[in-house]
């Protein structure tokens, strides 16, 4: 194997499951391995069965010498839209300002929660991502060899880069479906307009269609209709057509070796391909 191609490592974290893909490196990658392991969702925090199912996981590839990519389900991580601001200058300014608009959403408790600001141009919103500052120290504490920790990704981020281009329109919407819960973003102009990640169980385009209409009454939008882009694990249509939604399924990437049917359980992973 080229030291300028190295084998990676995808994984996808979830309160109920780890699953990982072992890859070829390369810029047609080949699956060379791949693993789920459920977890016990109700020990302590809802995050530290899937560490201690990751760090069982991660001992199996310990002599593995790959660059690791974490995806982190929209479950532990919490987002925040963060105004535009010309006042703020270096980089811990504009943290500090991120931090603040948490603090104002979830009070006391956001302050020692691990901060991530996306990129964004000038005079546009940013959106803001936390998560339990011991879950990102468990996830580091399990790759400590020849299997380097290179990203720990929240999976709107994930799938928003996977998806920057069909985001780029007059107005665009991503729709990520996970058991239990549903993240939702709107962007103008390829620009973060709203994120909003919720509980609940939502897992049909009927269901997805009440949730957009909400969204869009808030947003002040006309009901013209509109196309949603969706990752949903399970949803095996192409597209759909629900009161006035189109919703386009956002297809995992092709990987050599992961046939048809394969690739469901790594599609929260492969969205970081």
């Amino acid at each position: 194997m080229s030291r300028l191609s190295p084998e990676r490592l995808l994984i996808g974290l979830a309160p109920d499951s780890v699953s990982l893909l072992r890859l070829s490196g390369g810029a047609k990658p080949r699956a060379l391995d791949k693993r789920t392991l459920a977890c016990d969702a109700a020990a302590g925090e809802p995050w530290e069965g899937a560490a201690a199912a990751l760090a069982r996981l991660a001992g199996e590839f310990a002599k593995a010498s790959a660059r690791v990519t974490v995806v982190l389900s929209n479950h532990f991580a919490r987002y925040a839209l963060v105004p535009w601001s010309e006042d703020l200058g270096k980089a811990d300014e504009q943290t500090a300002f991120a931090r603040f608009c948490f603090a104002k959403i979830h009070g006391e408790r956001s302050k020692d929660w691990d901060l991530r600001l996306s990129p964004g141009d000038s005079g546009s919103a940013r959106v803001a991502s936390a998560v339990d500052t011991p879950l990102v120290r468990a996830i580091g504490s399990a790759f400590s060899s020849r299997a380097k920790l290179v990203s720990v990704q929240p999976y709107l981020m994930s799938a928003f880069n996977r998806a920057r281009t069909r985001l780029a329109t007059a107005r665009a919407w991503l729709l990520l479906v996970e058991p239990g819960r549903t993240c939702l973003a709107r962007l103008e102009q390829g620009r973060w307009a709203a994120v909003r990640n919720s509980r609940g169980d939502s897992s049909a385009p009927q269901q997805w269609a009440g949730l957009l209409d909400r969204e869009r009454h808030l947003a002040g939008g006309d009901p013209a209709a509109e196309t949603v882009h969706v990752h949903a694990r399970g949803w095996k249509d192409s597209s759909a057509s629900v009161d006035g939604w189109t919703f386009k399924n956002l297809s995992s990437a092709a990987v050599e070796g992961l046939v048809e049917g394969q690739s469901e359980p790594f599609a929260m992973a492969l969205c970081a391909l």
